[in-house]
């Protein structure tokens, strides 16, 4: 009993050791730069907006005079009826100018207290009106910048400023500027004139829903089969190869044992759809957000770790029959190996999104708790249910082998699978982490051989003095790994950038495309702004919302979109590829993701915005073996840009039966 409790308190030290990392990286960070509004009127059709930045002790920002590669102040304001069109702004002071030591390249920057004014034409005098726009800038110190910030800003015409109400606040973000190597300031504050020319914003994106409200009643058989579903994607086949072993075992065990040994993997596997169902009803987080946190993604490789060497033969897992015995030489499977394997298959299967998953997903996180929650279970039911059927009828494994000597061999190759898996989660970490989460492997991989070395019919005494010297080991070269080490690669990662982008200086940014290959798909980094500026002018555009995570996302890539016919047909219809990734968090995607009718902003998910028809996009999910779907999904934009078809356009989801119709 002691043996199982002490397995249990170093695996919850292997999952929460890695937020050492968290707490390195999540260090107090005050906000850098604090900004006001304040407009004054000078004339009857005249006022002047000034725009105050505190910028904090010790940090400096870039001028809007900043030359490329580094990130100029840019503001810009929310096109208004009442406004006719916005002069230059000019800072209070001068920037004090400086050479960068390493790439020579000039810097101007601002520290302290700045402002920037500017005057105001207005269309009549007499109307109230509230002046909304955004301050972009990125704040620096001598040896590293923090994350580029675009702050938003709301501001009376006659007082002083006021916070933003939410509604306002998006407003105002999807106004922010490009947020990277974006054009000079020399035309930073365009006319708004020019603007009201195209006056389509995001905030307009209306995707009217014709489809006739779901029940419950059709949502969960659906969800139960999306479930089911999910025992097949590569994510969950470790765990699979696991459980044959575990049927295996129970061919030669009573028919009550079986039934409980598979309910004790069920009860594993519906405790973490609770907690996912939780973190969705109180966080909003979608399924296989959770990867997006660098500190899970980093503890489920130490744990995905640790059970590839006890595969190994390196150390053994003190659970009863977690792996499986050979020859009835170790204990049958118990049911504290049955709920890890549970637990370890629905961890494992949160980065895949099987079919009619999305779908399930998207109408629970719309709906009262009690059906996110009832949702959520039925998925786990449907992903128990191969288990709970071979439970209650047990004749059906009699066609598996009996024990013997290949199942070392068995157990040995999942080892390198999970091995396997360990090398997947890290590939969609941030590239800093890496090293320090390989180094972090190590010390697992030390501390567990220095307590496998101590034999189970060891005394207490001796067991708990080994386990103690190989907790300390990886608490040790964990807090080395994420605080020392994690600080130098990130260091080494942004000279890297830097030497890359000094060598980038004169490519703009249009061209800084994510594959150059010739006949390739042309990718942009999707932005708010670019979005809608691509949409104003009239262009057609695809996005694909993806995620390293997201292995069907991975998959249909591979299989559908990064092929020679999607990516013809998108330069034969000049339409724009953008690629709107949720790696991290990104609320931007998860934004236009709702907006289009995704209440889960589960991926994946692809948008075709036919030219000028920005209300009539097409929308596809689920997964896809051929480009077919997508090379005529790109056909039947023309066809409605063209109006060809009825100004009506019902299209169909490919996944989910649902019908979007552009209002």
């Amino acid at each position: 009993m002691f043996t199982k409790s002490l397995f249990y308190f170093v695996l919850c030290g292997f999952l929460f050791l890695p937020f050492v990392s968290s707490i390195a990286q999540e260090q107090d960070n005050p906000q850098q730069v604090e900004i006001s509004a304040q407009v004054s009127r000078v004339a009857p059709d005249e006022a002047e907006l000034v725009i105050t930045a505190k910028i904090q002790p010790g940090l400096h920002i870039y001028a809007q005079s900043q030359p490329k590669p580094f990130l100029a102040t840019k503001i810009t304001l929310k096109p208004d009826n009442q406004i006719r069109s916005a002069g230059p702004f000019v800072p209070s002071k001068e920037p004090v100018l400086m050479k960068h030591e390493k790439l020579g390249v000039e810097l101007h920057e601002h520290e302290g207290t700045v402002s920037w004014r500017s005057r105001i034409q207005l269309k009549d005098s007499n109307a109230a009106t509230f002046i909304i726009g955004t301050l972009f800038s990125q704040a620096c110190e001598k040896d590293r910048c923090f994350a580029p910030t675009t702050t938003p800003f709301q501001v009376q015409l006659a007082g002083t400023s006021h916070p933003l109400t939410t509604q306002q606040e998006t407003a105002a973000m999807d106004l922010s500027l490009k947020q990277t190597m974006g054009d000079n300031n020399s035309d930073e504050m365009s006319s708004i004139d020019d603007q009201e020319n195209s006056s389509f914003s995001l905030n307009e994106l209306n995707i009217t829903n014709q489809q006739k409200p779901q029940s419950a009643w059709s949502v969960l058989p659906l969800a139960f089969i999306a479930g089911f579903l999910l025992n097949f994607m590569p994510c969950v086949l470790p765990v699979v190869g696991l459980k044959l072993l575990s049927f295996v075992q129970q061919a030669n065990s009573d028919r009550k044992r079986i039934l409980l040994m598979n309910l004790s993997y069920t009860v594993g596997l519906l405790s973490v759809m609770m907690v996912l169902a939780t973190l969705a009803v109180f966080a909003g987080l979608g399924w296989g957000e959770q990867f997006s946190s660098t500190a899970f993604t980093v503890s489920l490789s130490a744990i995905v770790f640790a059970f590839g060497l006890s595969f190994l033969g390196v150390w053994e897992i003190p659970l009863p029959g977690f792996v499986g015995s050979v020859g009835g030489k170790t204990p049958q499977e118990g049911y504290e190996g049955a709920f890890s394997k549970g637990v370890l298959s629905t961890l494992l299967a949160t980065p895949c999104s099987g079919p009619f998953l999305g779908a399930a997903l998207a109408w629970a996180v719309t709906q009262p708790g009690y059906l996110t929650f009832s949702v959520f279970a039925t998925v786990g039911l449907g992903m128990a249910s191969p288990y709970l059927i071979i439970g209650l009828f047990p004749s059906m494994i009699r066609f598996l082998p009996k024990p013997g000597n290949w199942m070392i061999a068995f157990k040995q190759i999942m080892g390198f699978i999970m091995l396997a898996t360990v090398v997947y989660l890290m590939s969609f970490m941030p590239i800093a982490a890496v090293v320090p989460t390989v180094l972090l492997l190590l010390g697992v991989g030390i501390g567990l051989w220095y307590a496998g070395r101590v034999p189970a019919h060891e005394s207490l005494r001796k067991q708990f003095k080994a386990w103690s010297v190989a907790a300390g080991m990886v608490v040790v070269i964990g807090l080395l790994s994420f605080t020392w080490l994690q600080g130098v690669m990130q260091q080494r990662f942004e000279r890297a950038a830097q030497r890359f982008i000094s060598s980038h200086v004169e490519v703009s940014q249009s061209a800084l495309v994510e594959n150059q290959t010739v006949g390739a798909i042309q990718w942009e980094s999707y932005s708010p702004e670019r979005l809608e500026s691509l949409l104003k002018a009239g262009k057609p555009v695809f996005i694909d919302f993806t995620a390293d995570w997201c292995l069907t996302c991975k998959a249909n890539e591979a299989a559908a979109i990064e092929t020679r016919e999607v990516a013809t047909a998108l330069r034969e219809s000049n339409v724009i590829a953008l690629r709107a990734d949720k790696t991290e968090p990104n609320p931007a995607v998860d934004r236009l993701l709702r907006q289009l009718g995704n209440s889960a902003a589960s991926i994946p998910f692809y948008a075709v915005f036919p030219a000028g028809k920005p209300n009539e996009p097409i929308l596809l999910d689920g997964i896809y073996a051929t480009p077919a779907p997508f090379v005529k999904a790109i056909d039947q934009s023309k066809a409605i840009a063209k109006n060809k078809q009825p100004t009506t356009i019902v299209t169909k989801r490919i996944e989910t039966g649902r019908h979007v119709t552009g209002s």
